[in-house]
């Protein structure tokens, strides 16, 4: 059709020779050549070119039919400001060069194209065009130039199809709606299918296929810039694009390579637009690189896959900044071990790597590591890493194993979805991560772990891992929140799952202090705790834990609820102090363990526990409920509340197990706690009792102040003594002996406060030590008190001493209070009725009564009793 069109164009150009000073020749909506018709000879056409007889030359100028859009006439002036290169496949390229007398030569041989310019004009307009299997252009510039794509293909098998040295900045447009496509060949001596010396800016809205076969797609050693346009590398046999710098704010880059997608040399990576794609199937490459240098993404959709060992999607041994966009990678290649020093260095595949910071804000992140890529990373930098803000979605699969360190010590390696050599802040955003691998980490640090905003929620379902050590085995643990120093949790959403099969797993773990002062945690753990040989030979055991600290556990404000039913879980565990609220610090605490113990070795078994500490644990504030099938709150040193409202619950089908508070050291200095047990309420003591279960062991329960409300088979327990001095103190005990209400072997101190306390008729039950204080009784009634009736005393005005309803029948009481007085008549009943008031504490159902009104109606007078003038124990039977 387009030669038919030229017929008629001639046509009209006969006719309109002698009025007519010019012919124009278009391309694209450009001029492309003009020439006056007295200085043209002839046109010929044949079934290829336009073939242009110009007065005084002795060729043609030939330009392929396909890239003329028009001819038109013209009186006008006609500047050409553009150079046009077209490649003719193996005749001569076609050159249009209307600056052959400014400084720029360009030959043609075949589709060899040699320019050389040494003009002074900056972004002479190159337009390149046409195809050619054995064609390149070669250009030598003084200065920067710019060269237009226009459905140019070239191959050339000898070098570069394209190569531009001068060192000056050149741009590279792709015309709208064309596709243009470079290839190089294997007897390349060059380092990429397009080369330059100088920075590399894309432009246009045209598509470029790009195939390095020798080494790199695009080459430069400067930096590369894409502004706009589709480059895709459809094959490179090292890198796609290789720079000093790589920029982008738009268009599209698809990346096929051997080697790395983007390497930009020890430059800075900056992206604010535009879109990257790219699959990787070698070892050890990334998808985005700078080698000392940075990487900022702050806008732009990254999509990157890796399938290679040890390989990375963005690396950078500077600082990463993500202030933006949408990345995606998925990564699933091995770890590979590399022998140095005396054992092996571990290099893993990882989604994000730096040596340097990591600030993320206003990102939206995906990152998937499969069950293949052993060891493997979403996150992983040299330096802190800073949450801000944005979606964080990271799921790592792979499992961690045991290996060789290169001092030659045995260690171990994890996958992790966020991991840091210093120190992690997440300050806001949403953070989904989930670890299936055994021994994986939702988030690990080498430094302290701050939380002060955001959603963080971490799934894990991996198994422990025990890796041969010594004599025995060393575990590690699948993890929610690891630090090897400090996590601190002041504010925002924080949730751990550890499903069944994450045995031993641990929410957050320190092995500095963990400190919670604010945010709302929810922690749940299923996974079941063992026994194996530790590194010593010793036989030992694991479990999991919602909060395990190596040092301090402090939890001064905040909402944390745990869920612990795997055998022997634990709800904190800490080997330094527990500390819980402060004078203003009032933190809510629901700690809930449902396993089952664990039998260690002989009678050795390993306890879930809501609260446990080799260190002291201190409650001076807060809402909290502890809830066990066996032991709530123990301390190897000693257990001190001071305040808040304390509610635990130790209630285990196993015969004498279930301890409600216990320690060597016990004080209760104030708060409201309901103590509610299967075994001891409270129990000081030791562990072991030197000379027998009825010697005393030198443990103390200290009782000044607050309002305790204790029941258990033993109520009260102490292998050694028992102080009260203030407070409030509501005991009830089993009905049938040989347990008791309060059960002790050193000495019993009453001496001030009030207690009642009652229980079975155990003749070890024993009364107040005659050494206290404040006057008391002791109360042995030969007939049990129902648990639907009532104790009452009051003295001879009628003014109430006590009202007290047992949980369940008793016979025996211990009651004393500082109102109670010596050679005072006291009158005591069993039954009759109380109207209004509650009781004390806030308890149901049991308790002592205060604020209403007794009535003797329906009771019966037991006993009238004066007390002693002299002793302050006094001993009443009936």
């Amino acid at each position: 059709m387009r030669k038919y069109i030229l017929l008629i164009v001639m046509m009209l150009f006969s006719f309109s020779m002698k009025a007519q000073q010019k012919v124009v020749i278009h391309n694209s909506g450009n001029t492309m050549y003009a020439s006056p018709i007295a200085s043209v000879d002839s046109i010929k056409l044949d079934n290829t070119y336009s073939k242009f007889k110009l007065s005084g030359q002795t060729s043609t100028l030939d330009i392929r039919k396909s890239v003329i859009d028009s001819l038109t006439f013209t009186n006008n002036a006609v500047t050409l400001d553009k150079i046009y290169i077209i490649y003719n496949g193996t005749d001569n390229a076609t050159i249009i060069n209307p600056y052959s007398t400014s400084g720029v030569t360009i030959t043609a041989t075949g589709g060899t194209v040699a320019v050389t310019s040494t003009s002074t004009t900056s972004n002479l307009e190159y337009n390149l065009l046409g195809t050619s299997t054995s064609g390149s252009l070669t250009m030598s510039s003084t200065s920067p130039a710019k060269f237009v794509f226009n459905n140019l293909n070239l191959t050339n098998a000898s070098g570069p199809a394209i190569i531009v040295t001068g060192a000056q900045t050149n741009s590279f447009t792709l015309q709208s709606g064309t596709t243009s496509s470079l290839t190089d060949g294997s007897a390349n001596t060059k380092n990429g299918a397009l080369q330059t010396d100088g920075k590399i800016i894309f432009t246009g809205t045209g598509t470029l296929n790009i195939n390095g076969v020798k080494k790199h797609g695009i080459s430069t050693s400067k930096d590369i810039e894409i502004q706009n346009g589709t480059i895709k590398i459809t094959g490179a046999a090292s890198d796609g694009l290789h720079s000093e710098g790589f920029t982008m704010s738009n268009g599209t880059l698809n990346v096929t390579a051997t080697a790395d997608a983007v390497d930009a040399g020890d430059a800075a990576v900056s992206i604010s637009g535009g879109s990257i794609t790219s699959t990787l199937t070698s070892a050890d490459v990334k998808g985005i690189k700078t080698g000392s240098n940075t990487i900022n993404i702050s806008g732009g959709t990254i999509n990157l896959i890796l399938t290679g060992a040890q390989s990375k999607a963005i690396s950078a041994k500077g600082n990463i900044t993500i202030s933006g966009g949408n990345i995606t990678a998925n990564l699933s290649g091995a770890a590979v071990l590399t022998a140095s020093g005396t054992g092996f260095d571990p290099s893993y595949s990882t989604a994000v790597k730096t040596d340097g910071v990591l600030t993320v804000s206003n990102a939206t992140i995906n990152l998937t590591l499969a069950s293949t890529a052993n060891g493997g990373k979403g996150i992983s930098t040299g330096k802190e890493i800073n949450i801000n803000s944005g979606n964080i979605t990271i799921s790592t699969a792979g499992n961690g194993a045991a290996y060789t360190n290169t001092t030659g010590v045995a260690d171990s390696y994890a996958s992790a979805s966020i991991s840091s050599d210093t120190d992690i802040n997440i300050l806001g955003g949403t953070l989904v991560l989930t670890n299936s691998g055994t021994a994986s980490k939702g988030i690990s640090a080498d430094g302290n772990v701050t939380i002060s905003g955001g959603s963080t929620t971490v799934n894990l379902s991996g198994a422990i891992l025990l890796n041969a050590s010594g004599s025995g085995f060393d575990p590690s643990y699948p993890t929610g929140i690891k630090a090897d120093g400090k996590v601190s949790i002041s504010n925002g959403t924080v949730t751990v799952t550890g499903t069944a099969t994450a045995t031993g797993t641990k929410g957050i773990s320190a092995d500095a202090d963990i400190e919670i002062s604010g945010g709302t945690i929810n922690i749940t753990t299923a996974g079941a705790g063992a026994k194996y040989t530790n590194t010593t030979g010793a036989t030992d055991s694991y479990s999991s834990a919602a909060i395990s600290g190596d040092a301090n556990v402090i939890i001064s404000g905040g909402s944390l609820t745990t869920n612990s039913s795997g055998i022997a879980g634990k709800g904190i565990k800490s080997d330094g102090q527990v500390t819980i609220g402060t004078a203003t610090g009032n933190p809510t605490l629901k700690i809930t363990t449902t396993g089952a113990r664990l039998l260690v070795s002989g009678t050795d078994y390993s306890h879930p526990k809501t609260l446990v500490a080799a260190g002291a644990i201190v409650i001076n504030n807060g809402n909290n409920t502890f809830t066990s099938t066996d032991d709530g709150i123990h301390s190897d040193v000693s257990v001190t509340i001071n305040g808040g409202t304390n509610t635990v619950s130790a209630i285990s089908a196993t015969s004498g197990v279930g301890e409600g508070v216990e320690a060597p050291l016990i004080t209760f200095a104030g708060g409201v706690n309901n103590i509610t047990a299967s075994n001891d309420g409270i129990n000081a003591t030791y562990g072991t009792v030197s000379g027998g279960t009825e010697s005393n062991d030198g443990s103390n329960l200290f009782i000044t102040g607050g309002i305790n409300i204790v029941t258990g088979s033993d109520a009260i327990d102490s292998n050694g003594n028992i102080t009260i001095t203030g407070g409030t103190t509501i005991v009830n005990g089993p009905t049938s002996q040989p347990e008791e209400g309060i059960d002790y072997n050193g000495t019993f101190l009453m001496n001030g406060g009030t207690l009642i306390s009652a229980g079975s008729n155990a003749s070890m039950t024993k009364a107040m030590g005659t050494a206290s204080t404040q006057v008391s009784m002791y109360i042995k009634s030969s007939a049990q008190l129902a648990a639907t009736s009532l104790l009452h005393i009051e003295n001879v005005a009628g003014t109430e001493m006590v009202t007290f309803k047992p949980k369940n029948a008793v016979y025996y009481f211990h009651f004393s209070s500082p109102n109670l007085a010596k050679s005072t008549q006291y009158k005591i009943y069993f039954g009759g009725s109380y109207t209004g008031g509650s009781f004390a504490g806030g308890a149901t159902a049991w308790g002592l009564y205060t604020g209403g009104t007794y009535s003797t109606t329906g009771a019966t007078l037991k006993s009238t009793t004066t007390t002693s003038a002299s002793a302050t124990v006094n001993t009443i039977s009936f």
